[in-house]
């Protein structure tokens, strides 16, 4: 309310201010005191009508002697075209069009401009162009009188507002000390990092507008720091499970390759197992590597997708057989891939499509030790769109949480899988939400787990 009043009380005293000084100028320009802002028009005009009665002579280079009008005109003729043929040089820059400014007058800055034709046997052949000041400061720059009334004009506000203000503050100054001492105790509660309290006692209704804002700040500032706690938590375990993740298959690999060295020598020693081994980690250093490099861009909501036309099946038959190879020495599980689609072609991201079908499947492949790894594919068409369905379920041991909506949050940890980062399925989420589709998980009533998701075709 304080700084509405001063502001008020501001604006009305500066109109009042403003009227008579314009009433001030009005009467000092009639009395010819000070020159108003259209003064050099009327020379203009005088100079316009002795061009027109002299157009001949001014085309063979008898300039309108203008100065003798006033020292500030000045005047030059040009052709149609805008090239100088007499008088003054480059009155008018190259963006102004002669041919659309004949008998025209255009105010530039502080300038008026004016375009007067010139005819020669019935047409125009150039153009006389005749610059003034235009303006109450250019054409007063030099008289006190005008100084003194624009010192006025841009110094009475802050006047007035430094007057109203120190006179109303002074009626406030008990209630505003009581308020600023509540509020620099609340300040020193803060520094010391006490967020469990409510400021309260504020007098006047701007004050408890303060005191509102304030205990507002307070509630966001305790959240925010309970926020900061727990992301700094979360960076403890990603570094932790980071950490853990790529030591483990670093450990095995370390071990086969110590334990080829030892056994290389003996007769009939089959290296393939070994081998195998050393494959399946290093592909799990490779994704864990490459869902870190995925999850800043999936996480951006201007994440874009490179959309081109894939032929499904044929990616899905690829995948079989990668997924088949991987389980080539495990005779216990069945991969199976059920594909039904209606056409031959759909225009995605095959790179994020194999990332969602590589998290999804790597995770049954991980949990399942014997039985079958099945996804059913089928494609929609729902108005215009097309939509691709996908279902991979599985015989392994399921999922161990009730919520497996938990599963798609970034870093999650099931409880069957502790240090792990827990980023697979969180981009998977993030991808098939940028096409436009949907992704969730459930267990199955005869044991293993089921993850679905659909996606939408990507427009052209």
């Amino acid at each position: 309310m304080l700084v509405v009043k001063v502001v008020l009380a501001t604006v009305i005293s500066s109109a009042v201010t403003y009227l008579c000084v314009i009433y001030l100028i009005m009467t000092l320009t009639t009395n010819d005191v000070v020159k108003p802002t259209n003064y050099f028009v009327k020379d203009l005009d005088l100079i316009e009508k002795k061009v027109k009665e002299n157009e001949e002579a001014i085309f063979k280079g008898r300039l309108i002697p203008i100065h003798r009008y006033s020292e500030k005109i000045q005047g030059e003729v040009v052709d149609i075209s805008g090239k100088h043929l007499y008088g003054d040089r480059e009155i008018i820059d190259d963006q102004v069009d002669i041919s659309q400014s004949i008998n025209r007058e255009i105010v530039k800055g502080s300038y008026v401009y004016r375009f007067i034709p010139l005819k020669h046997d019935n047409a125009i052949q150039a153009v006389y162009v005749l610059k003034a000041p235009f303006g109450f400061i250019i054409n007063n720059q030099n008289r006190l009188e005008a100084v003194l009334i624009y010192a006025v004009m841009f110094i009475s506000p802050l006047i007035f507002f430094i007057v109203y203000l120190i006179f109303f503050t002074s009626r406030l100054y008990k209630s505003l000390f009581h308020n600023v001492k509540l509020l620099l105790q609340a300040s020193d509660h803060i520094a010391s990092g006490n967020f469990d309290f409510q400021v309260s006692g504020l007098r006047r209704k701007e004050f408890i507008k303060i005191q509102d804002s304030f205990n507002t700040m307070i509630s966001a500032l305790k959240e925010m720091v309970e926020r900061l706690a727990k992301t700094d938590d979360e960076r403890k375990m990603m570094v932790s499970s980071i950490v853990h993740d790529i030591r483990t298959p670093l450990t095995v690999i370390q071990g086969q390759i110590d334990l080829i060295q030892d056994l290389r020598k003996l007769d009939h020693f089959d290296v393939t197992p070994h081998l195998e081994i050393i494959r399946k980690n290093c592909g799990k250093m490779t994704m864990l590597t490459d869902n870190l490099s995925l999850l800043y861009k999936v996480e951006n909501d201007h994440f874009s997708l490179n959309g081109k036309e894939v032929d499904v099946r044929q990616i899905l038959e690829e995948k079989k057989l990668e997924i088949s190879t991987m389980v080539y020495h495990q005779k216990s599980i069945n991969i199976c891939f059920d594909v039904n689609l209606q056409k031959s072609s759909y225009i995605l991201d095959e790179a994020m499509l194999m990332r969602v079908l590589d998290n999804i499947l790597y995770n049954s492949l991980r949990f399942t030790k014997s039985g079958e790894i099945k996804l059913e594919v089928h494609d929609e068409k729902e108005g215009n769109e097309w939509k691709i369905y996908f279902r991979c379920s599985d015989t392994g041991t399921g999922f161990k949480e009730n919520d497996t909506s938990l599963l798609f949050q970034p870093f999650y940890q099931d409880k069957q899988y502790k240090n792990h980062v827990g980023l697979g399925l969180y981009i998977a989420k993030r991808i098939v939400n940028h096409h436009g589709g949907e992704i969730w998980a459930y267990n199955n009533e005869k044991g293993g787990a089921t993850v679905e998701f659909y996606i939408k075709e990507l427009s052209d």
